[in-house]
């Protein structure tokens, strides 16, 4: 991923959207939109080689797939829920945007519970 590409792209959305919130602002939210993907589209992009790097070492570890799994999800709704949010609050829905981080969080929060007890789990046994 080149950070280059990805700030000059936001810049220059942000400077449109300027430039259109006061002529036509049902465009200039449309552009923040268009923006966002675009960012989104570059960034998962460069990501297979982190997931690549990251079933190698699920391989090595030896422990659960699923664990693991879980882990990368929870990382993906947390950055969708901070995405989605600031998103709300860039068009002024500072409260659906809350809304949303407090759905994430809780979300999050049910899907560490297997990653936690089987943590648990594994301590124990290593203690016996």
């Amino acid at each position: 991923m080149d950070i280059f590409k990805v700030i000059s792209i936001g810049i220059i959305g942000a400077v449109i959207s300027l430039m259109l919130k006061s002529t036509k602002s049902e465009f200039s939210i449309m552009t923040v939109l268009a923006t966002g993907i675009i960012i989104i589209i570059l960034v998962l992009s460069s990501l297979t080689d982190v997931i690549i790097a990251f079933n190698q070492i699920v391989e090595k570890s030896g422990l659960d797939s699923r664990l693991f799994s879980g882990l990368l999800k929870i990382v993906g709704i947390g950055y969708l829920t901070e995405y989605s949010s600031s998103m709300c609050q860039d068009m002024g829905a500072g409260s659906i945007g809350k809304k949303i981080q407090f759905a994430g969080k809780i979300t999050i929060f049910l899907m560490a519970m297997p990653i936690v007890t089987a943590l648990i789990n594994t301590v124990a046994s290593l203690l016996e």
